[in-house]
């Protein structure tokens, strides 16, 4: 018992000490590949960081899914990161809490010829505010370059969303 109490001390103070490499002021952009299971195909995205305080990142995001089924869906994000380093200032772990809008659009046409829909029965673009919960892990190749997998869960009315995101991005 001593020896796991021992062990789980030095992995906690170990994980203290080294989280202080994501910096006040650190800036990355970065690019996405994307699952999203609401329009269940794939998507791109981009996207551009700040750390505010050491540990804390700001991250700004866009996300195109490509279309599927007569529907194609856009989001944006603002995210907050805790960045939690778990091995040799390389692997960090991180919450990911944020505000998203999201945009599902329908083509109409192709819908109405696919199923005899009657042409003149409209179909609204979904548009909603929402809230991101989920988590993240970064791996910096290089002291420039990280890689990331990422899943958040985007809660919307109507249209809530799993994105599961494979991104790379570089530090300035």
């Amino acid at each position: 018992m001593k020896k796991i109490f021992a062990l789980a001390l030095t992995i906690a103070l170990t994980a203290t000490t080294a989280m202080a490499q994501a910096y006040k002021g650190d800036i990355a952009a970065g690019v996405n590949l994307n699952y999203g299971s609401k329009i269940e195909n794939l998507g791109l995205g981009a996207k551009f960081q700040y750390t505010i305080i050491d540990h804390l990142r700001a991250e700004v995001g866009f996300n195109y899914f490509f279309k599927k089924n007569y529907e194609s869906m856009w989001d944006a994000n603002l995210n907050a990161h805790y960045l939690i380093n778990v091995y040799q200032e390389k692997l960090y772990l991180y919450p990911i809490v944020g505000l998203n809008f999201s945009s599902l659009s329908f083509d109409e046409k192709g819908f109405n010829k696919e199923f005899g829909v009657d042409p003149s029965v409209e179909h609204d673009d979904i548009n909603r505010f929402g809230l991101n919960l989920g988590a993240g892990a970064q791996y910096q190749i290089t002291e420039k370059i990280g890689l990331s997998l990422e899943y958040r869960h985007t809660i919307l009315k109507d249209i809530d969303q799993g994105v599961f995101s494979l991104g790379a991005s570089y530090k300035f």
